[in-house]
């Protein structure tokens, strides 16, 4: 493989759109969980995610792959992370 072909590495967008959005994904649809009602089967705050999880890594893709103001989309990244963290860590050590 030549150094050409990887150049996507640098760059910040790929950062950000890939593993960064896959991650923040995965800890938002987990926090779903906790803060998501039951419902009557109390099967809903587990479903409803594990559905949800496309949309809103989808959401947050294109979000991230289209914008002009990549700092705009970190901080946004950044702050849904925290959160979520936040919630889990709340969850299990509160």
């Amino acid at each position: 493989m030549s150094t050409s072909s990887l150049t996507f590495l640098k760059s910040k967008r790929f950062w950000l759109t890939g593993p960064c959005t896959l991650v923040v994904s995965l800890l938002f649809m987990l926090a779903m969980a906790v803060w998501f009602p039951p419902g009557v089967g109390k099967v809903n705050n587990i479903m409803l995610p594990l559905v949800l999880f496309p949309l809103i890594w989808a959401f947050l893709f294109f979000y991230t792959y289209l914008t002009t103001d990549l700092r705009k989309a970190q901080w946004l990244l950044v702050a849904l992370f925290m959160i979520n963290s936040l919630t889990l860590a709340y969850q299990f050590w509160g």
